[in-house]
């Protein structure tokens, strides 16, 4: 692992690439760095450091790594030695998710042939439907290969973000690596998030918008139940801050996601979401806090850790949902990382606060909000 906090771009890539880089034989290099870095310089930096490594990587909204748990920064992970690595990215999430997500994944091609290989995935999720992206990478790489990954982010703005792929900076992208190793590699996903109403019927949606709720206008619905205060869909800023630690759950043929209430149109009384909420879902409000969001953190860690059946941890790979970090506050943060390292000892620990989390491990689902995906490598 490698991490800087230098405010100067081209430093910053340099001295995280150069820490993450330490060990023998480098295959691949991810990195995360917070947003409003230059990114054409700090892929400089990294590049000086890095010459025939594949590089991939996004934007955030604060890295998860061996530096502070608060304030901007640049964390970078080095995959080495026996790893079988194959990058590459797509573009175009806006007007054809489930393309981009094809193109994509054969960019993997061919697969590793080790024990156990995953795919790491890094998108643009302010651009287009990303559970039709993970439904088209389903379909090249099939059921056998995990997908994992997140949403680039830009710290909470909700305008922009970025992904990169060796120097290029690219935007309405997924770039990503086919990693395969012969030994374990194991994921686990938790969101610390609690039923607060009864079980609804999504009657009316179409792709990210949610029509209505038991045959009633899904914003209507939202608020009333919540207790909303009045007027604050004609509020979008302050409808954001309510709406953050208030997600809705969906069910559909037996899995269970959470979605971030991106909007609302008050006009038509619809609801915008952080992923697709199909119709005929069963759907639930969810209420969390602060102890539910670390306790969540906590069993992440520990059920991907177990999952390696007492093979050393090497490091742990990890998807942060930047709404739960606003559920926490600073001093969450700071308790959660603390939580993490708890459960890493002296292995690794790197990754990134997002917009979305991905982890596909069985079925075609695989897009998750308000979430955290812990990925242990042994």
């Amino acid at each position: 692992m490698g991490h800087s906090t230098d405010r100067d771009a081209g430093p910053a890539g340099t001295a995280a690439a150069r820490g993450a880089l330490r060990g023998p034989d480098p295959r691949l290099l991810v990195v995360f760095p917070s947003f409003g870095y230059d990114l054409a310089a700090l892929l400089a930096g990294v590049a000086a450091q890095a010459p025939g490594v594949p590089v991939i990587g996004c934007s955030t909204a604060g890295g998860i790594g061996p530096g502070p748990a608060l304030g901007t920064g640049v964390v970078a992970v080095g995959f080495g030695g026996a790893f079988d690595v194959r990058t590459g990215h797509a573009t175009g999430l806006r007007d054809d998710p489930r393309g981009t997500g094809e193109r994509v994944a054969t960019a993997l091609l061919p697969l590793p042939r080790t024990g156990n290989r995953v795919a790491l995935m890094l998108t643009d999720a302010l651009a287009g439907d990303q559970q039709e992206m993970i439904r088209g990478a389903y379909g090249v790489v099939g059921a056998t290969v995990p997908l994992i990954g997140g949403g680039a982010a830009d710290d909470m703005r909700m305008v922009t973000s970025q992904q990169f792929h060796g120097t290029e900076v690219l935007q309405d992208s997924v770039v990503a690596a086919s990693l395969g190793s012969d030994g374990p590699v194991a994921i686990a996903v938790r969101h610390g998030w609690r039923r607060y109403s009864d079980a609804m019927v999504v009657t009316g949606s179409a792709g990210n918008e949610v029509h209505t709720l038991d045959d009633q206008p899904a914003l209507d619905v939202y608020l009333q139940r919540l207790h909303a205060p009045p007027g604050i869909d004609r509020d979008p800023a302050a409808f954001f801050d309510f709406s953050l630690t208030r997600p809705l759950a969906v069910c559909r043929r037996g899995d269970d996601a959470v979605r971030h209430v991106l909007g609302a149109d008050p006009r038509t009384r619809t609801l915008r979401c952080a992923g697709g909420v199909p119709k005929g879902a069963s759907a639930w409000l969810m209420s969390g806090d602060a102890q539910s969001t670390l306790d969540a953190a906590d069993g992440a860690c520990e059920e991907a850790i177990g999952a390696l059946d007492g093979v050393p941890l090497q490091a742990l790979l990890v998807f942060d949902c930047a709404g739960r970090r606003a559920v926490l506050g600073d001093d969450g943060v700071v308790a959660e990382r603390a939580v993490m390292g708890k459960r890493v000892g002296d292995a690794a620990l790197a990754g990134f606060y997002t917009y979305g989390e991905i982890a596909r491990t069985r079925g075609v689902n695989g897009f998750h909000n308000q979430t955290i995906v812990a990925v242990a490598f042994g």
